[in-house]
């Protein structure tokens, strides 16, 4: 596993920077180094030209001394829009369009990427710093049409104008704000056109800096610091076709969410593997991957060494091909200064090239946790509110604390959400049906719309679940002891969410495990129901809400896992029983069996593990018990094979 910090420089230090970074990259075993010319910890708005000419002369001289010490050197563009808006002295301020958020207020020192002046000057920007030769030229992730500042998108007129000329009619900003989420036909139209618009502006804008900076040097391969998946939907973007426009014929570079900029636990611990899961899951194995250890702001006092190291850990078994460090202040402070956090950056090494060995050749495996494209100009808004456009998969880190493995490919048990059912071919949809499968609510609904609902045991002619209520658990097959118990629906949060939770109307061969009852106790409809179709298909259909507030429990945990097994047809590879805060994570050779089970302690507390493997998974380690704990926070590597 190779290295490579992240470094800010300062014009005024960066002599002894450079003898800092050499001394860090020999003492840790750093083999690269990308140089930033931005302090984020005192500005995130973009610089006036004169300012990257003056960085471009700094580093064509630190790059003669990296190249002698055979220390890799490339270039982080720190600020390209801008991260978070500031109030700046007109000297310092770009004459270019600015960025405009659901505010409908220009912002100060943030601009757009669509205006074709700001696209000429980062062009010119990525030029300069070509002609000192670094091996990649990273673009940071405020290369986008949605922002730190504000979180769904540009309404500025320059957007206003691009929809209106592709639909044919006009638009101003606060129209084309209002269109976006309008819950009906002709606002979906509207929110397509300006996908669309952003994402034609995105490419433009890639295009024009691919072609300055390769006039320059062909060599130069060019990457993007992208966002998570949610983010680039509501962008429009297609990650595949960016990536490569930026790339031109070279290898194409991305940096997938990194996720835990401070400590964190649960759920917000399994994200910072599975949110870069997700981004690689919707790429070519040709696109090269370097993660993102970003500490944020880079102190012990907010985020531990062990979280640190942990997080280069789960990276790793990721699949990253290698890991940036962003873990040292901005304010050019010695590193020395920082000796616990160089040290865990050299002791770690040997851990991690040992984890990448094992998880090499392999891919992410269990529950298929389905991703379709297209998803954001399906999403029905019936708030009119823009977080409704935020594709919302909580899902991803919860069914592996449930001790449930996912992955984000088909497989033989899959789970499908809300409008992915609509974005998938009626024969992809027969063939999930076919197999074992998991619908939420939404889903259930346009699989009925889409005349398939005899396939899943319901029929959309129910109502909608409409007061305070509770779930109760029904037998103990898959139950167990906490059959009879309650969970919560939230329904009070929901509603005022408008988000549904439909009563389903389900054939008499359905098997009820759930019933949604009011406050009285008084039968409201049926919950979670299996079906089995003519298909050979199993189906599980789950109308409440997936969130933690319904599912992180482990009374859930205990169905949920019975529920698997049973879609499976008892093959499912491995589950984690009873284990609260253990996360499995689990990797597996297709061609030769090999696999490879990570296991992480998500919470605490020490925790006691419960292993329940499929017939055809054997363990392989001699020292292996079926029952064992796991530290706090601790990650456990364990080989397998299936037999």
């Amino acid at each position: 596993m190779n290295y490579i910090l992240r470094a800010v420089i300062h014009e005024d230090q960066w002599e002894r920077q450079l003898e800092d970074i050499i001394w860090v990259c020999h003492e840790a075993g750093i083999e690269e180094v990308y140089l930033k010319e931005q302090c984020h910890q005192i500005l995130m708005s973009p610089f006036p030209m004169e300012k990257h000419r003056r960085m471009a002369e700094i580093y064509g001289k630190m790059a003669e001394r990296l190249r002698e010490e055979r220390i890799t050197y490339s270039i982080n563009l720190a600020t390209s829009v801008g991260h978070v808006d500031c109030r700046l002295k007109d000297k310092d301020l770009l004459p270019y369009g600015k960025f405009t958020g659901e505010s409908l207020q220009p912002a100060d020192s943030v601009y757009c990427i669509l205006d074709e002046g700001w696209q000429n000057y980062i062009a010119s920007v990525c030029a300069v710093y070509a002609s000192t030769h670094p091996t990649v030229l990273m673009v940071d992730d405020d290369f986008r049409s949605l922002n730190h500042s504000a979180a769904f998108g540009c309404f500025c007129p320059i957007h206003a104008k691009a929809v209106s000329e592709k639909l044919g009619r006009e638009l101003d900003s606060g129209q084309l704000l209002a269109a976006v989420t309008r819950n009906s036909e002709e606002g979906r139209s509207v929110r397509r056109a300006w996908l669309e618009v952003n994402f034609e502006g995105q490419k433009k804008a890639a295009a024009g800096i691919e072609q300055a900076v390769h006039r320059v040097d062909p060599a130069i391969r060019i990457g993007l610091m992208n966002s998570g998946e949610a983010a680039h939907a509501l962008q429009g973007r297609d990650m595949e076709t960016l990536l490569r426009t930026f790339a031109g014929a070279n290898r194409p570079l991305s940096r997938p969410l990194g996720g835990a900029y401070s400590d964190c636990l649960h759920q917000d611990l399994v994200a910072v593997h599975q949110g870069m899961a997700l981004s690689m899951a919707q790429l070519s194995p040709e696109v090269e991957i370097i993660s993102e250890v970003e500490n944020w702001p880079h102190t012990r006092f907010t985020k531990s060494l062990n979280m640190t190291g942990l997080q280069m850990e789960l990276h790793t078994l990721a699949g990253a091909d290698k890991i940036s460090l962003n873990v040292f202040d901005f304010m050019a402070t010695p590193y020395v200064q920082e000796k616990p956090m160089v040290e865990l950056i050299r002791d770690r090494k040997p851990e991690l090239d040992k984890a990448a060995e094992l998880r090499k050749g392999k891919a992410q495996d269990g529950l298929g946790l389905l991703w379709y494209p297209g998803q954001e100009n399906l999403l029905e808004t019936p708030g009119g509110r823009l977080d409704e456009l935020i594709i919302k998969r909580e899902f991803d880190t919860l069914f592996p604390m449930l001790g449930i493995p996912v992955c984000f490919e088909e497989r033989e048990v899959n789970l499908l959400s809300g409008v992915n059912a609509l974005c998938c071919s009626r024969e992809e949809l027969i063939r999930l049906l076919g197999k074992g499968l998991i619908l939420d609510g939404d889903a259930a609904r346009y699989v009925c719309r889409r005349g398939l609902g005899s396939y899943i045991g319901g029929d959309d002619m129910g109502d909608e679940l409409n007061s305070p209520s509770a779930e109760l658990l029904c037998g103990e097959e898959f139950h167990g002891i906490f059959a009879g118990n309650l969970l919560p629906t939230d329904w009070l949060r929901l509603e005022y969410k408008k988000i549904r939770v439909p009563l389903l109307q389900y054939d008499s061969a359905c098997r009820v495990l759930t019933k949604f009852v009011d406050k009285d106790k008084n039968v409201l409809g049926n919950g979670i129901t299996l079906y089995e179709n003519r298909l050979g298909g199993r189906v599980c259909v789950i109308p409440g809400y997936i969130g933690t507030w319904q599912f992180a429990y482990r009374s859930r945990s205990w169905q949920m896992m019975r529920i698997v097994d049973w879609l499976s047809k008892g093959e499912f590879p491995v589950l984690v029983e009873d284990s609260p805060n253990i996360a499995p994570l689990y990797y597996l050779d297709r061609k030769t069996g090999e696999g490879l089970l990570a296991l992480v302690n998500t919470g605490l507390d020490k925790q006691r593990v419960c292993l329940r493997c499929g017939p055809k998974l054997c363990i392989c380690e001699d020292d292996m018990e079926e029952v064992y704990r796991l530290e706090p926070l601790e990650l456990r590597m364990i080989r397998t094979c299936i037999k």
